[in-house]
């Protein structure tokens, strides 16, 4: 169980670098969608609907931003869990908390075993 809880927390701390990256990504596609729209605003050489085409890129990249956040959260909760909060009163056990846990288990299993 040790392993593969370890496994677990190695393939989500991947995933959550992959997500990361693509978040990194998609706030740098917004600063350069927003600063040229900005541009166009102030001296137009686009066309109106080319610059509408932007504003609406702007709302899809954000929507993509609020979505790889949350799955950070969700990543981040699943790894390293929380402690009781107003959002999760009775707090969340997370792969780190049950490795730990085993870790005390596999102690007291070897006492108990030296015992016998």
């Amino acid at each position: 169980m040790i392993w593969d809880s370890q496994f677990k927390r190695f393939k989500t701390l991947e995933i959550r670098e992959d997500v990361r990256q693509e978040y990194d990504k998609s706030k740098a596609r917004l600063e350069i969608t927003e600063t040229q729209v900005k541009s166009q605003k102030e001296n137009s050489t686009m066309e109106a609907g080319d610059v509408a085409k932007l504003e609406d890129q702007i709302v899809m990249v954000k929507r993509d931003i609020e979505r790889y956040e949350s799955q950070l959260k969700a990543m981040d909760l699943d790894v390293f869990g929380s402690k009781p909060t107003n959002e999760f009163p009775d707090g969340i056990s997370g792969i780190n908390d049950q490795l730990d846990s085993l870790r005390e288990l596999q102690i007291m299993i070897k006492e108990y075993i030296k015992s016998l």
